[in-house]
């Protein structure tokens, strides 16, 4: 019997290391795993400092809105000069590692030249049909400034907003974009006057002396301001004039002063006084989508 034993023992214990050796080996075709992350690129870009914004309707719509100052004071219904303004957006690599970004300019108005520099603006690349891209390299986690200049011809309509799209592209994973809009707006802060007659003489036909007219200037930053983290227009110490003895207006002449002009946004309103033929309204603030209505009346001589 302990012969018998000691035979049985032996072919157990030389399959047990049979075993442990091939549980040790990998086995041919298995998937091996490591700690190290995928080089899985991804990208934001935004408004300059705000890489992540978000707009009315995410990432991909967030914005950069300026106004141009030149061609657009006591005009008609369009600019009359061409204008050439700056943007800054900030593009931040958010990839697992290293990448390079395609910038490219997928949607602008007709008549729009884009430029872009990638060096603060010391030198820009015009994107045209044979060059329709630039490319910057971003280390991991990083973000960079990107300038773009869009030269906007004579003949835009005023108080409008003109969208150029900026995209940026990975070139380690191209399916990994994003977009963002510089939106060049031609002013932004609407004025519109109405007089209405609040005290008329009974039975007179038009205004007669005694009646009381009240004019109102309805002023509007018309702005897009949806979102969060976008760069918006604030008008800062915006004035408003109006002049009785200009040459449009003949109230200075007809009408006398009633005290007692008023501002919906605490305006600072200068010359409300007896006799006054000349008005001042100047507003501190007001920001993207904000509107305020300035009155005054007047008695007919």
């Amino acid at each position: 019997m302990k012969s018998l034993q000691r035979r049985n023992r032996f072919p157990c214990f030389l399959s047990l290391c049979l075993a442990l050796i091939l549980l040790s080996m990998p086995a041919q075709g298995a998937v091996g795993y490591d700690d190290s992350p995928l080089n899985v690129g991804d990208v934001l870009l935004g408004p300059c400092g705000v890489p992540g914004a978000l707009g009315p309707e995410g990432t991909n719509d967030d914005f950069t809105n300026r106004s141009i100052s030149t061609g657009i004071a006591n005009t008609g219904p369009v600019t009359t000069a061409p204008i050439a303004i700056v943007f800054r957006n900030t593009l931040q690599n958010t990839g697992a590692g290293d990448d390079s970004f395609v910038l490219s300019a997928p949607a602008t108005t007709a008549g729009f030249v884009i430029e872009m520099s990638i060096d603060n603006g010391d030198h820009y690349i015009t994107l045209e049909t044979s060059h329709p891209s630039i490319t910057v390299a971003v280390a991991y986690r990083a973000a960079t400034i990107v300038l773009v200049r869009i030269n906007a011809p004579a003949g835009l309509k005023l108080l409008a907003g003109f969208d150029t799209v900026i995209r940026a592209t990975s070139t380690v994973t191209p399916t990994a974009t994003n977009d963002t809009i510089d939106r060049l707006y031609t002013g932004f802060i609407r004025l519109d006057r109405t007089a209405t007659v609040v005290r008329p003489t009974a039975g007179a036909a038009v205004p007669a002396s005694g009646a009381e007219i009240e004019f109102a200037v309805t002023y509007a930053n018309v702005s897009s301001a949806a979102g969060v983290g976008n760069s918006l227009l604030t008008a800062h110490n915006l004035v408003i004039s109006e002049n009785g003895n200009s040459a449009s207006n003949n109230w200075g002449a007809t009408t006398e002063h009633v005290v007692g002009a008023s501002d919906t946004q605490g305006g600072v309103i200068v010359g409300d006084r007896a006799g006054s033929t000349w008005l001042t309204d100047i507003v501190t603030t007001l920001e993207a989508g904000q509107t305020g209505v300035f009155k005054f009346k007047r008695k007919v001589k």
